[in-house]
């Protein structure tokens, strides 16, 4: 919903009145609040939301008392997000609830979630602490490192070791692995990962689905030689020369490629079944080339690699196509110097709307 307004613009649809799937209605806004309602009043001892049947991964069963990290982190992102909107609306009291409300969220996460070098995985019902160094299986989960810098529940110092971490624990040339090391004497009942062999799917293996998190969280740092590098990693076209490495179509995204913890390392599986394509565009135009859509206009926040000297695109926005130029005259990754529309100065980085027509160039200089 968020996304959709960004691009049109249209305020209003947050208050459109829109029926619930069992019984009553509510506006947009309010079908908002439900739903980080629904994972405030569903949380385990530490207070965290619960794991429920799964969270994004289906092969941890945390039950209802079990508490999810990955959750958690999503919560904190939906509470910023909907403070964001309730300013917008002028719902004072909306915003200042869910400021209050991330404020609680922080402290259990900071309390409970960081293990010294990474943050933890999830906590099981019985207490159990799964992604932390004194589990032998499954230490480190990519899901939570990135998260952790995507929502801001990140202090700085603890965003860079965690992608540290990441990076030296679950990078492959091939992509980041989602956990290492792999399970195999844990619980099935609870990590249902260990029914798969050691480095594929959500055993140790590098799960597509997942990569743009690493790059976002990258670019989010202001790191674009590591955002892109994760990003060539994973991409179908960059296989072209190396087939017989990945063993699946070309140009076509996977679900799975096996990880170092397997023989067939580098190989994919289970192509077109997957969420990637959609994650993997929105994380290229989106966070590396830098061109978000937002209520007021369009931002414009690239981070490349410093080697890169630029780069020329289209953008068709609110029935207007646009042409973007952005320089790099000083090789960085990150930094608008300064912005023109049709050779007009812009302040900051974000083009207000108003100021585009059809066919106007945007020229961003970085600096």
């Amino acid at each position: 919903m968020p996304a959709y307004v960004a691009e049109t613009g249209d305020l209003d649809f947050y208050r459109k009145v829109l029926p619930y799937a069992d019984a009553g209605e509510a506006t947009v806004f309010g079908h908002l609040r439900r739903a980080l309602e629904f994972n405030l009043e569903r949380t385990g001892r530490n207070g965290l939301p619960c794991g429920l049947s799964a969270d994004w991964n289906d092969c941890i069963k945390l039950g209802y008392k079990g508490e999810s990290v990955f959750v958690a982190f999503q919560v904190r992102l939906g509470l910023d997000v909907y403070a964001g909107i309730a300013e917008k609306l002028g719902q004072t009291a909306e915003a200042t609830w869910a400021r209050a409300e991330l404020e609680k969220l922080d402290g259990k996460i900071q309390q409970v979630c960081w293990d010294g070098e990474w943050f933890i995985w999830a906590i099981g019902q019985d207490g159990t602490i799964y992604g932390t160094k004194n589990f032998p299986e499954g230490q480190v989960y990519m899901n939570t490192q990135v998260w952790a810098v995507i929502s801001g529940a990140a202090t700085p110092d603890q965003a860079t070791r965690a992608l540290q971490t990441m990076k030296e624990r679950l990078g492959t040339p091939y992509g980041v692995m989602l956990c290492a090391p792999p399970f195999i004497k844990a619980d099935p009942e609870i990590m249902k990962a260990t029914l798969f062999n050691a480095g594929i799917k959500e055993n140790a293996g590098i799960f597509s689905h997942t990569q743009s998190w690493g790059v976002i969280a990258e670019c989010l740092q202001g790191d674009g030689d590591q955002a892109y590098a994760y990003y060539r990693a994973f991409i179908p076209s960059a296989y072209n020369d190396r087939a017989e490495i990945r063993q699946i179509e070309p140009y076509v995204h996977c679900q799975t490629t096996y990880s170092r913890y397997n023989v067939n390392e580098g190989a994919a599986r289970t192509p077109w079944l997957s969420g990637t394509a959609s994650w993997a565009y929105y994380a290229a135009t989106h966070w590396i080339l830098g061109v978000r859509p937002e209520v007021e206009g369009l931002r414009i926040d690239p981070c490349i690699p410093k080697a890169w000297p630029g780069f020329t695109m289209r953008r068709h926005f609110r029935g207007k196509m646009v042409r973007i130029e952005v320089k790099n005259p000083g090789s960085v990754s990150r930094g608008i110097k300064s912005l023109t529309v049709d050779g007009r100065p812009v302040p900051g980085n974000v083009v207000p709307t108003e100021k585009l027509k059809d066919g106007s160039k945007i020229v961003a200089t970085l600096g």
